[in-house]
């Protein structure tokens, strides 16, 4: 069963929340999506229970999915350059 985030306290799920927010609004709209953010939040999530509970321990770890989100395949450069498509 999942935790719930009744569990964190009030300043903690501020930080998430304003961390969240900043994160998801630097999304690229062709990749925005619920499953994305979910993702995003997740990882906040846990890092406030691995005891990182500052903002920038949320924005970092927001971050650290949405780059890996946004990362292009290894060859997406070649195929935009003969003229495929995603």
């Amino acid at each position: 069963m999942r935790p719930m985030l009744i569990d964190l306290d009030q300043t903690t799920l501020t930080y998430i929340t304003a961390a969240l927010e900043g994160v998801c609004g630097r999304i690229p709209p062709e990749q925005d999506s619920n499953e994305l953010r979910k993702r995003i939040a997740d990882e906040m999530v846990a890092a406030a229970r691995a005891d990182r509970r500052s903002f920038a321990d949320f924005e970092e770890a927001g971050m650290k999915v949405l780059n890996e989100a946004a990362r292009p395949g290894r060859f997406n450069w070649l195929l935009k350059h003969l003229g495929h498509r995603d």
